[in-house]
């Protein structure tokens, strides 16, 4: 005899998985289009995919805090990894959106993707800003602090209607 409470939630798992990875793919490709408008029309820098790469590449060396990463010199692979790490970390903060829509919700909710979506970039304000680009928390070291963060804030909240606009397709 089949038991199709297991099978539903063998199903429900395995949906899940795709809901998750939809929701983060959808989310970072907007915030990458967003980025990749602005630089092309008005030629506002973008994020540095291969400075990420170049970080991340260093921390197996123990190297957390740098002065300059423009000033390190080019790592092999360094913008493939940077890009993986982006993709990466906006699946998990996609599976991350889905189990807040599960546990408030039944269905995907724009509040909180908006909500969530701001949030999202703390990461990059309190880690990325001062360890990677020392910039300092918040990028308070930077000429151009409230550039980076009403740039930041708007990216990150297309990120969050990406979430909502990936998790809406497949629900």
């Amino acid at each position: 005899m089949l038991n199709l409470n297991g099978t539903y939630k063998l199903l429900y798992k395995y949906m899940f998985i795709y809901y998750g990875l939809i929701s983060g793919l959808i989310a970072t490709i907007l915030f990458d289009i967003y980025q990749n408008a602005l630089s092309f029309s008005y030629g506002i820098n973008k994020t540095r995919w291969d400075l990420v790469g170049r970080y991340f590449i260093g921390l197996k060396d123990k190297r957390y805090v740098r002065d300059n990463l423009n000033d390190d010199e080019v790592e092999k692979n360094e913008l493939f990894l940077g890009y993986l790490i982006h993709y990466l970390i906006g699946i998990i903060y996609g599976y991350m959106y889905i189990i807040i829509n599960i546990i408030f919700y039944n269905e995907p909710s724009i509040l909180i993707a908006i909500i969530f979506g701001f949030l999202t970039i703390l990461g990059s304000w309190c880690i990325m800003m001062p360890y990677a680009f020392n910039l300092g928390f918040f990028a308070k070291n930077s000429n151009d602090k409230y550039q980076l963060i009403v740039q930041g804030l708007i990216a990150h909240f297309i990120f969050g209607i990406g979430l909502f606009i990936g998790y809406s397709i497949i629900f």
